[in-house]
């Protein structure tokens, strides 16, 4: 299993595929359509990391098993409510004092719901970094084997995570910079250029979740699920 990382070749790898300008403006073409297009992208990029993880040399898949796509693309949307449920219960939570207090005259209630609102916003911002961390482990979890349940096992993805803490805390740290800085870049071009760069934004961050796995697995002996059927 792979021992380190090259962060370097999560930018460039693209580049160095077969018809890959191609496939990424499909990539970035498929997001027009609502919803449907960001599961198939989500659903290529699940492949692209099951094949990093898997150590294959074409990295990008052709834009072919549409339906294949769309499934792995659903599979990882759940797998990120799931882990998303407690953000959204907590900004209930924030969401309901506000409404509630907000508009009272009594400035002792007001004050009240400010704090309450204050605590759980603090929440959300910590589990909002432990999701960062925690997310690109179960994506790849469930890349390499194909299976939601194994995403979902929280225990075996944090301890993914604690096997090699500061890979994971520079794979949160590009992914976001990638998405900024390639989104940005794209929107000068108007148009269809922001969508490619979110969706090379994307390809990028699925490549360092793929290298994430092989080098948290290959720590201390652990042993990798058995990879998925392409």
């Amino acid at each position: 299993m792979q021992d380190s990382m090259d962060y370097g070749k999560a930018f460039t790898y693209p580049t160095q595929e077969d018809n890959w300008i191609k496939k990424i403006l499909i990539g970035a073409a498929v997001t027009i359509i609502p919803l449907v297009g960001n599961i198939l992208l989500a659903g290529y990029t699940l492949e692209v990391t099951r094949r990093v993880i898997d150590g294959e040399a074409q990295v990008l898949p052709e834009w072919a098993d549409f339906g294949g796509l769309f499934k792995k693309g659903l599979y990882a949307f759940v797998v990120g409510f799931v882990y998303a449920l407690p953000v959204i219960m907590l900004a209930v939570c924030v969401a309901v004092p506000a409404a509630l207090m907000g508009g009272q005259d009594d400035q002792t209630i007001q004050a009240a719901g400010a704090l309450i609102s204050s605590c759980f916003g603090c929440l959300i911002a910590l589990y909002a970094i432990a999701l960062g961390l925690v997310l690109p482990a179960a994506f790849a979890r469930l890349a390499a084997t194909g299976e939601m349940g194994a995403a979902l096992r929280v225990g075996e993805v944090v301890a993914l995570v604690r096997a090699k803490p500061g890979v994971y805390v520079i794979v949160w740290l590009l992914s976001g910079l990638a998405a900024v800085l390639l989104s940005s870049i794209g929107t000068v071009a108007c148009g269809i250029g922001a969508l490619v760069g979110a969706a090379y934004a994307m390809l990028v961050s699925a490549h360092l979740h793929g290298q994430a796995y092989r080098v948290a697995s290959a720590v201390g002996g652990m042993t990798p699920d058995a990879p998925a059927a392409a």
